[in-house]
């Protein structure tokens, strides 16, 4: 049994969402599960303090990739360290980035300034050298999501 994945695109952006397990009929995708040994390793695992870590599937499926932080000329700020834009996560409680770490990626508070084709300079947070999400942040972020306020779900293994 696979953890099933829904996928919606939304003006140019991919969400994707960790639905569950097995062939949609509920509790018989367990039975089927349990009746051949065990549970499937789930695609997402969340630890406090350490963050999200992703199967090889899961990953592939929202097409992460990883970039380091880099030194860049900004309007206004030359030779700053600097990210992508598609790295940064602006929500209603600040700015972050998915950092990786061992296989972990996460997410961190930053403090960023100018921004310029497509990079945005990190004046606060991360290092230059540090590695971060640079595509598949979005859907990083509703993983923790579901994981620290919804619970837990098939894709868990349970």
């Amino acid at each position: 049994m696979k953890p099933r994945f829904l996928s919606l695109v939304a003006a140019g952006a991919a969400i994707v969402f960790l639905t569950g397990c097995g062939s949609g009929n509920g509790a018989s995708a367990h039975a089927d599960a349990a009746s051949h040994g065990a549970e499937p390793p789930p695609a997402v695992v969340f630890k406090a303090g350490r963050g999200l870590q992703l199967s090889p599937t899961a990953a592939a499926h929202i097409g992460l990739s990883t970039t380091e932080v880099a030194t860049r000329d900004l309007p206004g700020a030359i030779g700053v360290p600097a990210i992508p834009a598609s790295a940064l996560l602006r929500t209603v409680r600040g700015d972050f980035v998915f950092v990786a770490n061992g296989g972990w990626l996460l997410r961190t508070p930053v403090v960023v300034g100018a921004v310029d084709s497509g990079w945005v300079e990190v004046k606060d947070g991360l290092y230059e050298g540090d590695t971060v999400v640079a595509l598949g942040t979005r859907a990083l972020w509703l993983a923790e999501i579901q994981a620290v306020n919804g619970g837990v779900s098939c894709t868990h293994g349970h």
